[in-house]
């Protein structure tokens, strides 16, 4: 499947508004789902993060439930490290993946974004 740049909203650290973005994959919530789409820029930052982590010797093992909270770093838009986090999925970079944390901040904040999606239905 191509993947084509369109105008929207960038759902990663900019979050800017009428940019151009690539649809990055479904975000599912509670049973339903919205396309995640993300600028240039933000696009180049996550894949900075995933070539990161797998330079430091590889990605960490996913916590073998997903709801279970381990301490790491928050891949999302604070960014902290060494802080409660919980396994979101996984990236894809260079045909390796490493999983995405997110703390608890991030997660709402991304979870209200999924909702304001959901409630909006194009006219």
């Amino acid at each position: 499947m191509e993947r084509r740049w369109t105008s929207g909203e960038c759902w990663l650290w900019c979050e800017r508004i009428a940019v151009l973005v690539l649809w990055l994959g479904p975000v599912l919530w509670e049973g339903g789902n919205v396309p995640l789409h993300a600028c240039e820029r933000c696009i180049r930052h996550l894949e900075s993060k995933a070539r990161g982590t797998l330079i430091r010797g590889g990605a960490p093992s996913p916590a073998p439930e997903r709801q279970r909270w381990a301490p790491g770093d928050c891949w999302l838009w604070c960014e902290r490290v060494d802080l409660p986090t919980l396994l979101l999925g996984t990236v894809e970079s260079a045909g390796c993946q490493v999983p995405l944390y997110g703390c608890d901040s991030c997660i709402r904040r991304l979870e209200d974004k999924v909702r304001a999606a959901l409630r909006y239905v194009p006219a």
